[in-house]
């Protein structure tokens, strides 16, 4: 009798569940076509319009215009008739584009915007861009002054007609603006060759009192396969000579300055590392050797080293005298003190002295030193001095003819 009550109960529970899951699941479907109704009201997928077989403007007048309406465009209705040529049916579409354009021309209150071919064109014009005639290496870049900021703006965009062993090397442009500023920034080529590309751009903050004492430094250099960088050429560009007045980038070609330091030169070359140290206020000099000197194998040799503070000679120090021959090995360190607002008006002069008795003479000389005094291989010796105050930095110099003034007794 038990079983029967339970038997019944439990029918009747599941009854009611069910009966409550249709009725909710009815609620749910009345409530969603509800709500579809009202989107229905508010925006109907086919306006009530009444039928023309012209284009209407919908929304565009100009004395009951209210700031809510939005314009829109109905376009023409296709019609069913058959055309009787090709051409007739060229010259209807090219009617209905023209009524087109016509009818969205609907006054200053909705702007339909324009296009500006200045963001569509090349900065300068094709033979602005095209390399000049010859096989003289050369750099283009953009130059461009922003008087507002007070900023210049410098893009190295290729070289050309570089020496045939950068055929496989990597090119990089190193920057500097002289002669103030010391650090430089450095532009990498996006392929190897002779002609390579750049793409980069950098800002140097020059004021406009100080730009015409100013002089902007391109230097070009190759990367082998041991990343080591060899000068190619140098291109200055005195910014003087930049027009203020255009709001433009002028794009410039300029001749590459090769470096008359190779290896191998008439008097003989010089390997020095150079040190400073700010906080010693310490600068060091490593004189290494030398090699393709002009004296016989018994001749006894040395290096002078002077520090010069603007035409005044600080100090002189010099190497012990050896014996090598064209190639003789020096190893000597020289220390000289000097100030840290002193680097810019100061310069390294190291010449090499044959000390043999009854033929004293002077084999060549070389001056390292900040742009006031030196260019090219030199200069870049005494900047990537500055930039690295951990490290000593070696280079190789070619030494130049001294005049007779100044060969000592």
């Amino acid at each position: 009798m038990a079983v029967m009550v339970w038997a019944v109960v439990g029918g009747v529970a599941a009854g009611v569940l069910f009966l409550l899951l249709i009725g909710a699941a009815a609620y749910f479907l009345f409530k969603r076509r509800y709500v579809q109704g009202q989107y229905r009201d508010l925006f109907p997928c086919i306006p009530i319009l009444p039928a023309c077989t012209s284009p209407v403007l919908v929304g565009v007048n100009s004395s009951g215009y209210r700031p809510g309406d939005i314009p829109f465009f109905l376009p023409p209705r296709h019609s069913t008739r058959p055309h009787d040529s090709l051409e007739e049916e060229e010259e209807e579409g090219q009617q209905a584009m023209a009524y087109h354009r016509g009818s969205l021309s609907i006054g200053a209150s909705f702007p339909l915007g324009s296009l500006r071919p200045d963001l569509y064109r090349s900065p300068e014009e094709p033979g602005d861009w095209a390399p000049p005639c010859g096989s003289t290496p050369r750099l283009q870049f953009s130059v461009q002054y922003r008087q507002d900021r007070e900023e210049l703006l410098v893009s190295p965009l290729s070289a050309t007609s570089l020496p045939p062993h950068c055929r496989s090397s990597a090119a990089l442009v190193k920057l500097q603006l002289l002669p103030d500023d010391r650090r430089r920034r450095q532009a990498k080529a996006r392929r190897k060759g002779r002609n390579p590309q750049f793409n980069d751009s950098f800002i140097f903050q020059v004021s406009s009192k100080s730009l015409a004492q100013a002089t902007l430094s391109l230097s070009v250099f190759s990367v082998d396969r041991q990343k080591k960088h060899q000068l190619e050429g140098r291109a200055l560009f005195p910014l003087r000579e930049l027009d203020l007045e255009g709001a433009e980038g002028t794009v410039v070609w300029r001749d590459l300055e090769t470096d008359n330091g190779q290896f191998g030169s008439q008097h003989g070359d010089l390997q020095v590392s150079l040190n400073y140290s700010v906080p010693l206020q310490r600068l060091t000099v490593v004189v290494l050797r030398a090699r393709g000197l002009q004296t016989s194998s018994d001749a006894g040799v040395c290096v002078q080293v002077t520090l010069q503070l603007r035409t005044q000679v600080v100090k002189s120090k010099k190497s012990a005298v050896v014996r090598g021959g064209a190639n003789p090995t020096f190893n000597k360190r020289l220390i000289f003190r000097l100030h840290p607002p002193q680097l810019d008006e100061s310069c390294l002069c190291l010449e090499l002295l044959q000390t043999t008795p009854g033929d004293p003479r002077s084999l060549g000389q070389v001056v390292i030193g900040p742009f006031m005094y030196a260019r090219g291989r030199e200069l870049d010796h005494w900047d990537e001095m500055v930039s690295k105050p951990q490290e000593l930095v070696k280079q190789w110099h070619c030494l130049g003819r001294v005049s007779e003034s100044q060969v000592p007794p």
